[in-house]
């Protein structure tokens, strides 16, 4: 794959740049970065992973990030802890002269966006944003993940998604199947597993699930009961399995399985043809295209800066009328999904949403 550069706009010095993590221009502050000594926001533990909190340099470098958000990194958070700055959502502080704040990005619990004051100029990162939840500040620039900013991305209203995974469940297991939905760990496989729950069926899960599970529970937060996965499910029971682990051996065992994925990437069909299942259900805990370009308007934002997959298609709707957009993000994105799953040369993000 050719490797994308990151474009800036033209004429005035940007807010942001990107070197292992998005920096705002004028602070030590670096927004879910993998590399350097300064101080590192982490917007959920969704970003844990490519932070590489667990690295070596984990020493450092001081973080930024919200309690929940720490206790929800599980060990790593454990690991990290005297390293955390915790601060809750609408408290702002001084940094330097720099006045900060965080406030809900309603992506995962604990999740957050970042609100810089930077000699008078206001800054968001806004992060992965939420299909709800989330609150916006007005700021003359804004960076956010466009990952579902494509076109083909218009997800229905989270309930109406997770009745349909509810009714693919209820009608396999009718047919005397075994259900498998392919979720991610963190937020979706938990709401589906408590969906089934109140309907009566209960779930089993892989390891990653089950970890996401465990450190949800540390956090304090409800989580429906989850029987471990160890190659057979009985009776009246689903399995809520990690896309990217579609082909696993012990999942293929099974002798008669019925595939869902109930993703935000089941709006992809060339995604839901290649990973093989009966049902395409779009459940996101991640904003569509539609609440991407209604945030970005509601913050009045004239310089825009985006990443992920859909986020050339958005620079050009976003560009005008005194805004100028671009890309700014790592060149490439590594994908959790099986070799060859993506058709598209667009990258897909490490968490599945």
């Amino acid at each position: 794959m050719e490797r994308r550069r990151n474009r800036r706009p033209p004429g005035a010095a940007a807010a942001f740049s990107y070197r292992g993590g998005v920096r705002i221009a004028g602070t030590v502050l670096a927004c879910d970065a993998s590399t350097g000594r300064d101080l590192t926001f982490i917007s959920s533990a969704a970003v844990a992973p490519q932070a590489r909190l667990g690295g070596g340099d984990r020493g450092r470098r001081q973080l930024l990030l919200t309690e929940t958000t720490l206790a929800l990194l599980g060990r790593t958070g454990e690991r990290v802890r005297r390293a955390a700055l915790c601060a809750g959502y609408g408290r702002p502080f001084l940094l330097g002269e720099v006045r900060i704040e965080l406030f809900p990005s309603g992506h995962l619990p604990g999740a957050a966006s970042l609100l810089a004051e930077v000699e008078g100029r206001r800054i968001v990162y806004a992060g992965s944003l939420g299909v709800a939840g989330f609150e916006a500040r007005t700021a003359q620039a804004l960076w956010m993940d466009a990952t579902f900013g494509h076109g083909r991305f218009a997800f229905p209203e989270r309930a109406e998604a997770l009745a349909a995974a509810r009714r693919f469940t209820e009608e396999a297991l009718a047919a005397g199947r075994q259900p498998v939905l392919l979720a991610a760990p963190r937020g979706d496989a938990l709401d589906l597993a408590a969906a089934l729950a109140e309907a009566g069926i209960p779930s089993r899960a892989g390891r990653a699930v089950l970890a996401a599970a465990s450190d949800f529970r540390r956090a304090g937060l409800p989580v429906a009961p989850l029987l471990r996965f160890a190659g057979r499910l009985r009776a009246g029971e689903a399995l809520l399995w990690p896309p990217d682990s579609r082909d696993a051996a012990i999942v293929r065992a099974l002798p008669s399985a019925a595939f869902a994925l109930v993703s935000g990437w089941a709006a992809d069909s060339d995604i839901a043809r290649r990973l093989r299942v009966e049902a395409a259900i779009p459940l996101s805990d991640r904003a569509d295209r539609a609440r991407l370009l209604a945030y970005a308007a509601a913050t009045g934002a004239t310089e825009i800066a985006l990443a992920g997959s859909g986020a050339a298609d958005l620079v050009g709707v976003l560009s005008g009328d005194g805004r100028r957009a671009y890309v700014l993000g790592p060149p490439r994105q590594l994908d959790l999904l099986p070799p060859g799953a993506v058709l598209r040369t667009e990258p897909c993000p490490p968490h599945l949403g």
